[in-house]
């Protein structure tokens, strides 16, 4: 949707699990792909470690009309080497999805996942964002990347650093779910999942406005967790397909420090 798109990016990853292996065909590597909205748009990308093609650290060009693709991939299969912190901008509107392919859950047990979500601009960002625990074997991994240097981050109440510009900083929740603060924008990514299948997605900062009516679909017979966050006073406002009794106010729990 349109707030995918924006011309000013920093591309969020997960840097704790590697891609798995060389057996496969194709060899599983992670990247980011870049879609333009109009013709004749200019990408300048500066990448935080080597692209296929390009070096660490080097600003180059890519030209691309409206609906053509670059992808930008990694060069290492390492965790420490995938691209968290790169910057791309352009002088017309594109949208931008990360991806990690084949990740090595063996931390969790021995599953190895696809894990990626679509981006959003800078502008987007927020400096308040709530993220809740999934069902993995294991703490999930919280991933905040500053927008701006000097940027300080307080998460479940107490000053966990300063990061600059592109750089990363890794937090593992234990705790039902956490409030994260800073003082200039960033982006939330979460590693989670269910057992030891992981997959990653982009948190919402807390004033994005939300939706009052979402549906979904049951694909498969296995599990199906439904993480919901609610302002205050909300908790007992929710139906599920048209009935009070499933989701109550007594199902919530209170976010620390928020």
């Amino acid at each position: 949707g349109k707030n995918a798109l924006g011309t000013y990016f920093f591309t969020p990853f997960q840097n704790i699990l590697n891609n798995n292996g060389t057996s496969y065909d194709p060899v599983p590597y992670s990247a980011f792909d870049i879609v333009a909205t109009e013709d004749n748009t200019t990408v300048n990308i500066v990448p935080t470690n080597d692209v296929v093609g390009h070096a660490a650290g080097v600003e180059y060009t890519v030209n691309l009309n409206k609906g053509q693709t670059y992808s930008a991939r990694a060069s290492s299969q390492a965790a420490g080497l995938h691209l968290h912190g790169s910057v791309v901008q352009s002088d017309k509107a594109i949208a931008i999805t990360i991806k990690d392919d084949l990740l090595d859950g063996s931390i969790y047990g021995g599953c190895a996942d696809l894990a990626g979500d679509q981006i959003i601009p800078v502008n987007r960002t927020g400096s308040e964002y709530v993220v809740i625990k999934g069902f993995l074997n294991g703490p999930d991994r919280v991933f905040v990347l500053a927008t701006e240097d000097n940027t300080q981050v307080t998460i479940a109440g107490n000053l966990s650093g300063t990061i600059q510009a592109g750089q990363t900083m890794v937090y593992d929740l234990i705790e039902p779910s956490v409030y994260i603060e800073s003082t200039a924008n960033i982006y939330v990514l979460q590693l989670s999942g269910f057992g030891c299948e992981v997959g990653c997605g982009l948190i919402p900062p807390v004033n994005c406005t939300g939706s009052l009516q979402i549906g979904f679909t049951r694909s498969v017979a296995e599990d199906f967790k439904l993480m919901l966050m609610v302002q205050s006073g909300g908790e007992g406002d929710f139906s599920l397909n048209g009935s009070t009794g499933f989701i109550t106010a007594a199902d919530f729990i209170e976010v620390p420090f928020s």
